[in-house]
């Protein structure tokens, strides 16, 4: 693996990291209780999905070249 991928795949996962954080950690915190959890549970799920499905390719492309 060349240095830029690595360094490229490592900025890519750390944005990954503070997305996640505000998409998922900061409005779980502040809704606490909540009406419609389950929605919210449905919603953080289909974003942890993508963010996983991701760092899933990242990795097969890493591993391919």
């Amino acid at each position: 693996m060349s240095e830029k991928t690595l360094i490229i795949l490592i900025f890519s996962i750390l944005g990954i990291g503070i997305l996640s954080v505000f998409f998922v950690a900061v409005p779980w915190t502040r809704n606490f209780v909540i009406p419609h959890w389950k929605e919210m549970i449905l919603d953080d799920g289909i974003i942890i999905l993508a963010i996983a499905l991701f760092v899933y390719g990242a990795y097969v492309n890493t591993k391919m070249n």
